[in-house]
């Protein structure tokens, strides 16, 4: 009979242990369907809150085995999906703070909780609510011992996502231990006939949640591509505007050999020059003559005396070996170029030579047009340059004039603009653009690239935009990258949960005060009479007031300029707003921290404090930003103040961690008049004074009339 009871006990305490880690696991895996926010980071976290009920309800031994035994299959399955080869730490360090996370929980809900309560007052409940942030900032704690967080905590966005596992470490816990403590209570009469509204409101919250999020996650993606398609259509128009730009240096060239009887080897730089002085990208732009095989000794003889004796048409071989060139019937050799630096090897050379320079030149003489180049690499001093490359044919009538115009007249030469890609890439999309996404430009007809960063990465989307360039078809392909798909994700999804998280939690506290309504709800009422009369004061306070400075908000500041305005247009009168900020705020918070730039915005806000009038309205309107309001004052006797007080603040010291840090500031300052229609005129007026006190040195004070 004794064997038989320990077997029952044993099987007993086995079922609850594996009850607790099947219902462990699965809440987490809930949590990660519902609020991702990364890969290992959601805003709700149910097994938390499930994991503290558990050991509320149950034998403290079973409760921890059966937590730690969920944590380790969560770690486990984890392991299998990141395919991680240092399996130890990402199983055992997650197990272990599980465990110990709940047992500090609990300890910290009993000293503020008693054991027998069954949260039938409101005090109770007010104990719960004030009990549960503690706890899920303690939760917060043990996650950067995660892997995962000891990998990200050297980047930016450690504080904001461990802020949003709090958040949701706070509504797991007042979601899932109400319901957990419904459940498992079955012998208290109070918290059986909450189970059901407690389950339904669990139940119906997820789903409407995971609903709504689903539906805003896929708005913010097509968002998101619609967004990509702007940017890359802005950059195409770019793409194809500078590369438009070359073709017009092209035709002009040709235009000058068209219209002059010779032109000279200092005429071409001269002229060439004077058009493209800041293109960075051109590698070179080239005179290419039509040569015939019994002109190449007369030729060669006469460009040698300004190259050199050795001085010859050359092409290229395999592997880019410049060698004389083979005997053919018509050469198009390079004999003007600008620049000449890093060209040595193009001087002579005939890319006719090759099949598909051949090709290409005959296309152009054909169709009269300018025909641009298949993806190369051009030659050069520095090696070997991706390049684009565009040929522009010029023509020579029977009657020896020339002309851009295929008609009866044969070839003359040809002008060539060769572009360096890579430069190209970098001058027109820019490195800040280049952050957002990955360009691949590739050339339809040979599927070759002219440039290509593609990280061969999986990507969510890409954008693929069909451009003609120079009589050649092409592509420009363009794939997001991390950074541009972190700084383009909105909060709204983020908001959307949090705000349902906290209703949901709200409507489970509700659920429970109603349950638990008593005789002493008379005196409660009145209690919560007067601590919400208290809120309503300090949020009165808070509304108008900045917190740190105790000077006006930026809502109040804008009703009280606002009155301001419509007194001086009643009253035909004037004054002056004033808008200055700090100069170089960002430098005194990254030099010394932002303990200190708090320092700084609160000196000089007790600087305004002390040296204002009544009639004066002060405010601090953005972080490093502040603005006043000066009634009825001449524009002389406001900028004698103005400039009095941006002296009295550049001699301000603040004294931080033994180093004396000293500002400036910089003024603008414009004067009401009866031609100001409203007052975002006036304010746009002040802010124009002050950012040319910014542009012309800083440490200045600007009048709006001046300007």
């Amino acid at each position: 009979m004794g064997n038989y009871l320990n077997g029952d006990k044993i099987y007993q305490a086995l079922k609850s242990i594996i009850s607790v880690a099947l219902v462990y696991f699965l809440l987490a895996q809930l949590s990660v369907q519902i609020s991702s926010v990364t890969d290992f980071t959601q805003l709700l976290s149910l097994n938390s809150g499930f994991a503290l009920a558990a050991m509320l309800a149950m034998a403290y031994s079973s409760a921890l085995t059966g937590i730690a035994l969920g944590a380790l299959s969560l770690s486990i399955y984890r392991v299998f999906e990141i395919d991680t080869v240092d399996a130890s730490m990402h199983l055992f360090i997650p197990v272990f703070t599980a465990a110990v996370q709940a047992y500090i929980n609990l300890k910290i809900y009993r000293h503020w909780v008693s054991a027998n309560n069954k949260l039938s007052h409101d005090n109770d409940l007010f104990r719960l609510l004030k009990v549960v942030p503690v706890i899920a900032a303690v939760n917060t704690l043990f996650t950067i011992f995660t892997p995962q967080w000891l990998e990200l905590a050297h980047q930016e966005i450690f504080i904001s996502v461990w802020i949003k596992i709090w958040i949701g470490h706070t509504a797991g816990l007042l979601l899932v231990i109400p319901v957990v403590l419904s459940v498992v209570e079955h012998k208290d009469s109070l918290w059986v006939r909450r189970k059901k509204i407690l389950t339904f409101n669990f139940t119906v919250s997820l789903i409407l949640i995971f609903l709504i999020c689903s539906n805003i996650r896929t708005y913010e993606n097509n968002r998101l591509v619609d967004r990509f398609k702007i940017l890359t259509h802005q950059t195409t128009a770019l793409f194809q505007t500078s590369l438009k730009e070359k073709e017009l240096l092209q035709a002009s060239v040709a235009q000058l050999i068209v219209s002059s009887q010779e032109v000279t080897r200092a005429e071409f730089k001269q002229f060439v020059n004077g058009l493209s002085p800041q293109s960075k990208y051109i590698q070179v732009v080239e005179w290419l003559p039509k040569i015939k095989y019994e002109q190449r000794s007369d030729y060669e003889k006469l460009q040698g005396e300004y190259y050199g004796e050795d001085f010859s048409i050359t092409e290229a071989q395999a592997k880019g070996i410049i060698v004389p060139a083979t005997k053919r019937d018509v050469y198009y050799p390079i004999t003007y170029l600008e620049p000449e630096w890093d060209n040595d090897l193009a001087k002579g050379f005939d890319p006719s030579g090759s099949s598909a320079g051949k090709a290409l030149i005959k296309k152009a003489i054909i169709s009269g047009r300018s025909q641009g180049m298949a993806p190369v690499q051009i030659l050069r001093n520095g090696g070997f340059k991706h390049a684009f490359i565009v040929y522009k044919p010029i023509y020579k009538n029977p009657d020896g004039t020339k002309t851009l115009e295929s008609g009866e007249g044969e070839v003359f030469g040809l002008v060539n603009v060769a572009v360096r890609v890579e430069d190209f890439i970098t001058t027109i999309v820019g490195s800040t653009e280049m952050t957002n996404f990955n360009l691949q430009w590739q050339d339809i007809e040979t599927g070759k690239y002219y440039f290509d960063n593609n990280v061969q990465e999986s990507v969510p989307f890409k954008n693929v935009i069909d451009i003609n360039l120079s009589g050649r078809d092409m592509k420009l392909i363009f794939t997001p990258t991390n950074t541009f798909i972190e700084q383009a994700v909105t909060e709204i999804t983020t908001i959307a949960m949090l705000t349902s998280f906290i209703l949901a939690s709200l409507f489970s506290m509700l659920m429970l005060s109603i349950s638990a309504l008593t005789s002493r709800i008379t005196s409660e009422v009145k209690l919560r009479t007067k601590e919400l009369e208290d809120a309503n004061k300090k949020l009165e306070l808070l509304s108008n007031k900045d917190e740190l400075t105790n000077l006006f908000n930026r809502r109040y500041f804008e009703n009280a300029l606002q009155d301001e305005f419509k007194r001086s247009l009643r009253y035909k009168t004037t004054f002056a707003l004033i808008m200055f900020d700090i100069d170089d705020f960002k430098k005194i918070n990254d030099q010394y921290g932002h303990p200190c730039g708090d320092q700084v915005i609160q000196a000089v806000a007790n600087y305004l404090i002390d040296t204002s009038r009544s009639s004066d309205v002060l405010a601090r309107v953005g972080g490093e930003e502040f603005s006043l309001i000066l009634p009825a004052q001449s524009e002389t006797y406001i900028m004698s103040i103005i400039e009095r007080m941006r002296i009295d603040i550049s001699n301000i010291k603040v004294i931080y961690d033994e180093h004396t840090v000293q500002f400036t500031c910089s003024f603008g300052i414009a004067i009401f008049d009866q031609n100001v229609k409203d007052i975002h005129t006036l304010i746009k007026r002040a802010d124009k004074a002050m950012y040319k006190a910014k542009t012309t040195g800083r440490n200045r004070t600007k009048l709006f009339s001046e300007l």
